[in-house]
């Protein structure tokens, strides 16, 4: 029988597909160092609402009868929360070192789809079931960047490789994290009412990811080519 993780794994593979070859195309531009900046920006806005988010899975879960299905979400809320504390604030040390500002940061406005990525998910949490945020971290934190990825941005982009801390620390801690949400996601007893409550989750996170990393593509310079 499949695990719940192999069967998201299996029905959200073209959302899967599309993300990475948006990333790829994310990869190829980095020469640019604005998209990197840029990419440093939006990881910044992802973090800076994550603790929040599992924040709010506990409180929404409150709200149900206790049952084995938010009793372990919960407890892993309160683990991953401390994981996740103040990384935000690495994002803005490191965009320092790349010449961005805390101020010039945060006076920034989110774009429409970060806002989207981040309010859809208080939107599953509070209307549908807490479980959706599973969908959530299934798309963002299984799928973590590769210690040779965050190598091959440093030595595309030029930049300092100071200003890619944070995402040289995740490629190397999200392998854990990884390995505890599979587990945490397999044990829970979903139903398939739950587990399509996941899916539809993950989808629409894997949609607004792609979109931001179009976003975040968009800010290399225009080349114009020659006419003949």
């Amino acid at each position: 029988m499949s695990s719940h993780y192999e069967k998201l794994s299996h029905r959200l593979a073209l959302m899967e597909a599309r993300a990475c070859e948006i990333n790829r195309k994310f990869l190829a531009l980095s020469v640019n160092p604005q998209v990197c900046i840029e990419q440093a920006i939006m990881n910044y806005r992802v973090s800076n609402a994550t603790v929040a988010l599992m924040k709010e899975v506990i409180r929404c879960s409150a709200r149900y009868d206790e049952n084995e299905v938010l009793q372990p979400l919960v407890r892993y809320m309160k683990k991953h929360i401390p994981e996740e504390a103040g990384h935000d604030e690495w994002f803005l040390d490191d965009l320092t070192v790349l010449g961005v500002s805390r101020e010039e940061v945060k006076a920034k406005l989110p774009n429409s789809n970060i806002s989207s990525l981040i309010g859809s998910q208080y939107y599953w949490i509070n209307h549908v079931h807490p479980v959706a945020f599973m969908g959530y971290l299934f798309c963002s934190e299984t799928h973590h960047p590769t210690v040779e990825y965050v190598e091959k941005l440093i030595a595309n982009s030029g930049l300092p490789a100071e200003g890619f801390s944070s995402l040289m620390h995740h490629a190397k801690l999200d392998v854990h994290h990884k390995e505890d949400i599979i587990n945490v996601l397999n044990g829970l007893p979903l139903t398939e009412d739950l587990l399509k409550i996941v899916e539809m989750s993950a989808f629409q996170t894997y949609r607004y990811i792609a979109l931001v990393m179009e976003d975040v593509c968009k800010t290399a310079p225009i080349v114009q080519k020659a006419i003949a």
